[in-house]
């Protein structure tokens, strides 16, 4: 395998681990948000804060991912995070 291809994918792992590491900490905080729901009697699903996210994404965003890949990638944390709470 050419060396370039292998030092670009060694990028790539460690790039993927950094990503793992945000996910479950963003994980840690939303099983907090989905206890302080619960105490609250508030409704897991938000879809007006879900958008205000994807547009400070993409406004942050250097426009390397357009904002339908951030709303295609962002969709599946949402789910995940909304599932998370629902164990609560």
């Amino acid at each position: 395998m050419d060396k370039r291809i292998l030092q670009l994918r060694k990028e790539l792992d460690t790039i993927d681990k950094r990503i793992l590491l945000l996910l479950e900490k963003r994980m840690d905080v939303i099983r907090r948000v989905g206890q302080i729901k619960s105490e609250l009697d508030i409704p897991i699903e938000d879809i007006k804060r879900e958008k205000e996210i994807i547009k400070k994404l993409t406004d942050h965003s250097h426009k390397k991912l357009s904002e339908k890949q951030l709303l295609r990638i962002f969709q599946v944390v949402f789910q995940s995070s909304k599932s998370e709470q629902n164990k609560i």
